[in-house]
């Protein structure tokens, strides 16, 4: 049965824009599997996905309504360390961020905070269009979302990984 990107659309594109941010690529290949859809809700309940990003990085991403204790964490291991981005995944300004590796180690906490998020992407809208500048979130970040949530809801319909084509330039 088809998915409707639910578990991806709510949780999962955050950690995709994560990844890409964080690694400085796109993702070029996905491999999906979803569960959860019935007659009476025809979106998918969880999502998993193994994603190849353009540098050759392999990456996983795991979003979803069934699964116990879900804080929306991203982790990205690395050759010399990690980065973990614990409870942090929200609409609001939130959780932990630790970086840890032989040489830097530290753990920064983030109080609550429902408007920090929006004010500083107003903020930045507002330098790069001082700036003549691209803003930090383009809209050629979120057509890559949409297709790689379609290339998801491909992928789990079909049973076999899904290429992504490189965004042309405009």
């Amino acid at each position: 049965m088809l998915g409707g990107a639910y578990a991806m659309m709510a949780s999962g594109v955050h950690c995709v824009d994560v990844l890409c941010f964080l690694l400085g690529q796109h993702i070029v290949e996905v491999a999906a599997l979803t569960y959860g859809q019935t007659p009476e809700h025809p979106f998918e309940r969880v999502a998993t996905m193994c994603l190849r990003f353009s540098g050759g990085t392999i990456g996983t991403v795991c979003c979803g309504f069934k699964m116990p204790d879900a804080k929306n964490d991203a982790i990205l291991y690395g050759s010399h360390g990690r980065i973990v981005l614990d409870n942090s995944l929200w609409i609001t300004l939130r959780g932990v961020l630790e970086v840890v590796s032989a040489t830097v180690n530290t753990t920064v906490t983030y109080p609550e905070d429902p408007l920090a998020l929006y004010t500083r992407q107003v903020e930045a809208f507002n330098q790069a269009i001082q700036h003549d500048e691209e803003p930090s979130a383009s809209g050629r970040d979120g057509l890559h979302v949409v297709q790689v949530t379609r290339a998801m809801i491909e992928s789990a319909a079909i049973g076999r990984t899904v290429k992504i084509a490189p965004l042309s330039v405009v």
